[in-house]
């Protein structure tokens, strides 16, 4: 394999081949024209021909040269981005985060906006999905569980309460109990698929005796169709404290589930060499706004 030409003589090559000029290439380069010559005639010995010919008071690419630049060329845009952007992150420490979609865009974004504006040191880069995957690979995460994970940190962030809600309607209004719910339409979460059985079975209600379901693909969605009167939500009260306030969802306040340890952790690995960092997210995200 052939050896790549000096370095220096390349920089100049690209230097005087985008700006036609030894003179800008030097000021550029911070030398003087007559190295920035030297270190063309170099190239050119190397390559065994002219990569430039005179035109006026200037240069021009001869033909090889002109091939040559334009295959250079990409690599040196190329090394010039990645050299803004290891400035703009210097000094700055990267948290990778996971976390559910219906979760961010609710309860999660708001806070981490207001974290940056307070850590403009730390840049949190969010990724989101409805599903967890095991695949994923993170500083740390948002995951529903118990809060046992082996060798993870885990730090819990909302209480998970269980409530159906929905749009209110003047029967709605007025009945918020157990005894219509089946003449409603169930809608079910596909990436939470036990919720609705795990409520029931706290308030002793045969799942059978709720034959109309229409399956969502997220929370998210779920809670879209409530607002729009198409069913009953089983919602995260967390989660949708701003419809409740504003009156666009009704609860059946009297049949909240509070799921205990089962909710929404922080979580990374416990040797995770980023922990000191995690730990500043971990105590804004447990401080109530």
């Amino acid at each position: 394999m052939r050896e790549l030409p000096p370095l220096n003589a390349l920089l100049a090559f690209e230097f005087v081949a985008r700006t036609g000029s030894v003179r800008a290439a030097a000021e550029s380069m911070s030398v003087t024209p007559g190295a920035v010559s030297r270190q063309i005639r170099l190239l050119e010995e190397h390559f065994g021909t002219a990569l430039f010919q005179r035109q006026g008071r200037g240069l021009i690419l001869t033909l090889p040269g002109n091939a040559y630049f334009q295959q250079i060329s990409v690599h040196f845009e190329g090394l010039r981005r990645a050299g803004q952007v290891l400035q703009r992150n210097a000094g700055r420490a990267v948290i990778r985060l996971h976390s559910f979609t219906t979760f961010a865009t609710r309860w999660l974004i708001p806070r981490l906006a207001k974290f940056q504006m307070a850590y403009p040191d730390i840049d949190v880069r969010l990724t989101t999905a409805s599903e967890w995957d095991d695949d994923m690979d993170c500083d740390a995460a948002i995951r529903l569980g118990n809060g046992e994970w082996p060798q993870r940190h885990a730090t819990a962030l909302v209480k998970n309460v269980l409530m159906p809600v929905c749009r209110p309607t003047e029967g709605r209004k007025a009945n918020r109990d157990l005894d219509g719910l089946s003449q409603h339409t169930l809608l079910m979460v596909r990436g939470r698929p036990d919720d609705w059985q795990l409520w029931c079975s706290a308030f002793g209600i045969d799942m059978n005796t709720l034959p109309h379901r229409r399956e969502m693909e997220s929370s998210a969605l779920a809670y879209q169709a409530a607002l729009e009167g198409q069913g009953i939500a089983l919602a995260q009260r967390v989660l949708v404290e701003d419809e409740l306030r504003s009156g666009s969802l009704i609860a059946m306040d009297n049949y909240q589930l509070d799921c205990g340890s089962l909710t929404y952790y922080l979580v990374w690995n416990k040797d995770s060499p980023k922990e000191s960092t995690l730990m500043r997210l971990e105590a804004w995200l447990t401080t109530p706004l």
